[in-house]
């Protein structure tokens, strides 16, 4: 864990950034494979598939590319599926970068984004997603961890975000009805969009959240995300090469995160996790030179609904405890003041574990190409993404907008 000098105190907080002023790299292409309860393939497969869809779209090839930000198992990385393989043998070339700190959504994009920037390598993959690994109504195995207190104790990914909803819940008393109104605007949103697991699931009413089965206190079962199968990829390069590309590039005007401590190990506490991400938010838009207020599209990690309302406080734009109001009095809805999770999220659209947050820059694009449905936001320029949560005790955020050239 890092630490620094705050004072006479030390701030066990580390924080990564990546400064971007005016935009040194751009999405030029996006791919998504079916999403899916389950998928008869291999992760490795649907994740292949996915990177050849958005190098297609980038009217690139497997050839061109030459920075990958993934799960693999090595050199120097991580354990993804076992077996004698990599993707560099996958691709049957050499790369000459490889992000693999955290190799997804948000913190992948800006990993791969300074690595274009600084000219370790010129086209980078950044790619995720999950097939053949969920069997019937068992708990996802990546939700209940080999960690001290975790398994052992029957722990989840739920149960850690709801220890910090319950002090939430216990101090500001927010209205029920209006959680349930923002977990049914964001699933009705799927269940309107032919892309999503969900789709055409709905429409959900108020009664219908807190009618389904209690999974953790004060999470009910329509208050969580979803355990979905499925890939997603970027193509990430200079901004001189994807405007050469077949899409108009989209460029990463700011970034940040925060990592205040291990996912799922320590029991997350209220009163240190509860504004993580405020810093990161503030160092994003000083990036972008832009204000929340310039937000058209929101695309929030939506594990659960009061991960939703914990962001947008925390994002300033009301005070803490307000959340549900806000949101309810703004409409989030693509016809909203504030549309958040326009393809269905992580709640109604899909939730590939490792590769979830990867969705959430993938709906980004979308939106600012203006292809994304019925959930398209009119004239969206300027998408505010996010990944991570108080209950993993982390978090990221970026911001994406049309090219600055």
């Amino acid at each position: 864990m890092c630490s620094g000098a705050r004072g006479a105190k030390y701030d066990t907080r580390c924080e990564r950034h990546l400064m971007i002023r005016r935009p040194n790299a751009s999405i030029a292409g996006i791919g998504l494979t079916p999403q899916a309860k389950a998928i008869d393939t291999t992760s490795i497969g649907i994740t292949l598939d996915a990177a050849k869809l958005a190098l297609a779209d980038a009217g690139m090839s497997l050839s061109d590319v030459d920075g990958l930000a993934a799960r693999w198992p090595g050199p120097g990385g991580t354990v993804f599926e076992p077996g004698a393989w990599d993707w560099t043998g996958v691709f049957g070339q050499s790369l000459n970068w490889i992000g693999d700190t955290y190799a997804q959504g948000v913190p992948g994009v800006l990993d791969a984004a300074a690595a274009v920037a600084t000219g370790q390598c010129e086209v980078a993959l950044v790619m995720g997603g999950q097939a053949g690994v969920l069997a019937g109504p068992t708990v996802a195995s990546y939700t209940r961890p080999e960690n001290e207190f975790v398994s052992i104790w029957g722990m989840l990914t739920a149960a850690h975000f709801a220890l910090i909803a319950q002090t939430y819940f216990h101090r500001f008393k927010p209205d029920r009805d209006k959680l349930s109104a923002i977990a049914a605007a964001i699933r009705n949103s799927g269940a309107a969009n032919p892309l999503a697991v969900m789709a055409g699931k709905g429409p959900y009413s108020i009664d219908d959240i807190t009618a389904s089965p209690m999974i953790t206190d004060p999470f009910y079962l329509l208050d969580l995300c979803l355990a979905t199968e499925g890939a997603a990829a970027v193509v990430i390069t200079t901004p001189e090469r994807a405007r050469d590309c077949p899409h108009s590039p989209v460029s990463i005007l700011g970034g940040g995160s925060e990592w205040y401590r291990q996912q799922y190990v320590d029991p997350p506490r209220y009163d240190e996790v509860a504004r993580v991400g405020a810093d990161a938010y503030r160092r994003s838009f000083s990036m972008a030179e832009l204000a929340v207020d310039d937000i058209d599209v929101f695309e929030l990690y939506d594990i659960n609904t009061f991960e939703v309302v914990r962001q947008v406080e925390t994002l300033g734009v009301c005070a803490e405890g307000e959340g549900a109001d806000y949101l309810v009095e703004q409409g989030i809805g693509a016809d909203g003041s504030m549309p958040i999770n326009t393809d269905g999220g992580l709640m109604s659209f899909s939730h590939t574990g490792f590769g979830g947050p990867t969705l959430k820059v993938v709906e980004a694009v979308r939106q600012l190409r203006g292809i994304a449905g019925p959930g398209q936001v009119a004239d969206a320029e300027h998408v505010f993404v996010t990944g991570a949560g108080a209950g993993a005790q982390y978090h990221n955020a970026m911001i994406l907008g049309h090219d600055r050239q």
